[in-house]
């Protein structure tokens, strides 16, 4: 008899302890939808921390969108040097190579190249209409949903129901974060890793390949004519330079556009998912 008075003493401590959980946590959603209300969501995403990562991520896509487009006319200008230098006429071959058999695979390189280094920049053109898009829509109709879901979960009964309330708005919440601050987010990491480990070999590469460019546009007909051996083997090696920092800078401009873009995205759902979802568990059972 005693051991059931006890039972039902705990039963009414925890139900009590319980109840005034729930109405802690609705009074603290109903303060968060009356204020996302009455100050707005412009004034709240938009402070002093954010501004600072916005403007430092605007000027990295500006940055590495200034580079790619110098590495697409640069390489616009060597296939053009190329093309003028494949058509040299001298003998019908310097040993057994002409100057076009030479200078035909890396031509095609670079032309290649060029098309990768245009989609790299529209790839940039994406990113930063995407913050922009982030820093100007008004999420507020997505978050006083998402908040009115959990607030309405906290007094429904079945676990099923509840479960499926709160992982929709949990969902909800998740994009408005990635809308929000993805972009900027994946910008201002991008910024220290390409001024750490990047920026330094793209430039080098850059300049490597206009310094190739030069010299290959140095070799005249009457040159080529009168020592080919020494012009073939000059076009090599500044072929094999040329091929050797394409491949680089090709390397450096998919993995700071596109790859680590989606990585840091990937790792942003991760971190945002297991936050928002670890208090969302499966329900064992329907009540």
């Amino acid at each position: 008899m005693k051991t059931k008075t006890s039972q039902s003493s705990v039963s009414k401590v925890f139900g009590h302890a319980d109840k005034r959980i729930k109405a802690e946590v609705s009074l603290l959603l109903i303060l968060c939808m009356l204020v996302l209300i009455t100050v707005g969501w412009q004034e709240i995403s938009h402070n002093q921390f954010t501004g600072g990562m916005e403007q430092q991520s605007i000027t990295y896509l500006d940055d590495t969108m200034q580079k790619a487009g110098a590495a697409f006319l640069i390489a616009r200008a060597l296939n053009a040097t190329l093309s003028v230098m494949q058509s040299f006429t001298i003998t019908p071959f310097i040993g057994e190579l002409s100057l076009g058999e030479v200078l035909d695979p890396v031509n095609d390189l670079v032309e290649r190249f060029s098309w990768i280094m245009l989609l790299v920049t529209v790839a940039i053109g994406i990113q930063q209409l995407l913050m922009e898009i982030g820093i100007a829509v008004n999420l507020t109709y997505v978050i006083l949903p998402a908040l009115f879901l959990v607030l309405l979960s906290l007094f429904t009964r079945t676990k099923t129901s509840k479960h499926r309330m709160r992982l929709l708005a949990y969902k909800l919440l998740l994009l408005v974060l990635l809308i929000r601050f993805a972009i900027p987010v994946t910008g201002l990491i991008g910024s220290h890793i390409s001024a750490v480990f990047l920026a330094d070999k793209r430039d080098t590469a850059i300049e490597s390949i206009e310094a190739s460019k030069e010299k290959i546009a140095e070799i005249s007909v009457q040159e080529a004519a009168a020592s080919p051996n020494a012009s073939l083997e000059k076009l090599k090696k500044d072929s094999e330079q040329i091929v050797s920092q394409i491949v680089k800078l090709i390397t450096l401009f998919l993995f700071e556009t596109i790859l680590f873009p989606l990585l840091v995205l990937w790792g942003l759902i991760k971190i945002f998912g297991a936050v928002f979802y670890a208090p969302v568990m499966k329900p064992q059972e329907t009540a």
